[in-house]
């Protein structure tokens, strides 16, 4: 077996004549690279001492070099890295501490469809709002909250109804569909958090409003494709800045939905913008905006970047989440949407493939899953559902997750095998 040449290390470790492969941060956060806003995107070689100083400067915090193409140190290697992020988030889906409870009132398929309705009259109001933002029409408030509400009643019926549909992405119009999932995953993070529910609705509306911002950015900069000048990186950074104002202007508006809005881009090292909040300086509500919004992001397909499969996003998060986030924060989002995440492809260890249709509370190792087919022969059979809880003491029968799977490898598409499939188109 070749040796493995990817390994990473603490910036203090760089030396000119090393060459980076990954700068191992949020790359929606570029907020120190005003003199160079596409500096740490890609992989090169590390040819001065004031490259250096602008990775410090840029607030990272360890990378990833090939020492096969540089100069060599000593590091952790990427298998080490993976191996320890996947533990730790094993270790993070059975801790009872950090377990959500509750009580659905309603089964999981039967709460689907109005899930869906509430979350399709969601984005609907919210096109609606930020097209008046961009014509410089006051921000109609009731519709946004009504939504939210409906919303909230969802969820209070059944979480991961409401909650898959944000999960398991749609090919939508993203600007849109990124403001509704936000407030989605915001709810159901202050619902994970034992919150009251008009917390939650207020939360709510902040996620749904959180960009409106951009509607005052020009939309040649906005759906750019490519890399942007600094002129344009500075003047895309300011619709935080302009979601605050537009919010403050709003009658009735509560702070912490402005809370949400002004600080989604705020990050707990002090690294953020607009304004280089660190630690408590950024209220709870800006800390898990900060989350969500990341999240969302780096899970969906845009012009410029394709998403995450989610069980990769919360590795890439757990890892930043020294940095970036509050920790403890961040370790209750993963409780919130399931180590396996709803439309996660998992392997078990009897090679059996399935599809995460719903997650156990008790233990999110143990989830509901859609066994598809078998991963030893590719042999595919009729799906059938297995409740891996019921098999969580059986340790010889090869009901335990070993891994997820890529959907591309086995051209599974997990929208066809949820309950109610076109919910998901």
């Amino acid at each position: 077996m070749a040796k493995e040449t990817i390994i990473k290390i603490k910036i203090i470790d760089l030396k000119v004549g090393m060459y980076v492969t990954d700068f191992n941060h949020d790359w929606r956060n570029p907020c120190c690279q005003d003199k160079d806003p596409n500096a740490f995107r890609g992989p090169r070689l590390i040819r001065t001492e004031s490259e250096i100083q602008a990775i410090i400067d840029h607030g990272i915090k360890e990378l990833f070099i090939d020492i096969a193409k540089g100069k060599e140190t000593d590091g952790k290697s990427l298998n080490e890295v993976e191996q320890n992020l996947s533990q730790q988030l094993l270790e993070l889906g059975d801790d009872e501490e950090l377990a959500i409870k509750f009580n659905p009132e309603k089964p999981f398929s039967e709460e689907l469809s109005a899930a869906a309705e509430v979350k399709s009259k969601a984005r609907m109001i919210v096109g609606h709002v930020l097209t008046d933002a961009r014509l410089g029409k006051q921000v109609a408030l009731a519709p946004v909250q009504d939504a939210v509400r409906g919303m909230a009643e969802s969820m209070f019926r059944n979480p991961d109804a409401i909650l898959s549909l944000s999960l398991i992405k749609k090919r939508d119009e993203y600007t849109f569909m990124h403001s509704v999932n936000v407030g989605v995953f915001l709810m159901s993070f202050c619902r994970a958090l034992d919150m009251e529910e008009e917390t939650i609705i207020k939360v709510g509306v902040g996620g749904m409003l959180h960009d409106i911002g951009k509607m005052k950015t020009p939309e040649h900069i906005l759906n750019k494709p490519g890399k942007l000048t600094d002129e344009e990186f500075h003047i895309m950074k300011q619709h935080v800045v302009f979601s605050r104002q537009i919010l403050e202007q709003t009658a009735g508006i509560p702070e912490i939905s402005i809370y949400v809005a002004a600080q989604h881009h705020e990050r707990f090292d002090g690294t953020g913008y607009p304004s280089g909040l660190s630690g408590d300086e950024i209220n709870e509500f800006g800390q898990m905006a900060a989350i969500v919004d990341v999240y969302d992001a780096i899970t969906s397909d845009r012009i410029y970047h394709k998403g995450n499969p989610p069980h990769v996003a919360l590795k890439r998060m757990l890892d930043w989440s020294t940095n970036h986030f509050n920790t403890k924060l961040y370790q209750k989002f993963i409780q919130c949407v399931g180590i396996y995440p709803i439309g996660t492809l998992v392997r078990l260890e009897n090679h059996l493939v399935g599809i995460v249709i719903h997650s156990n509370r008790e233990s999110l190792l143990y989830p509901v899953i859609k066994v598809i087919l078998d991963a030893k022969t590719g042999k595919r059979f009729n799906p059938r559902d297995i409740n891996l809880m019921e098999h969580s003491a059986d340790t010889g029968g090869g009901f335990r997750i070993v891994r997820p799977e890529p959907n591309d490898k086995w051209k599974i598409d997990p929208k066809q095998f949820m309950p109610k499939p076109d919910l998901y188109q």
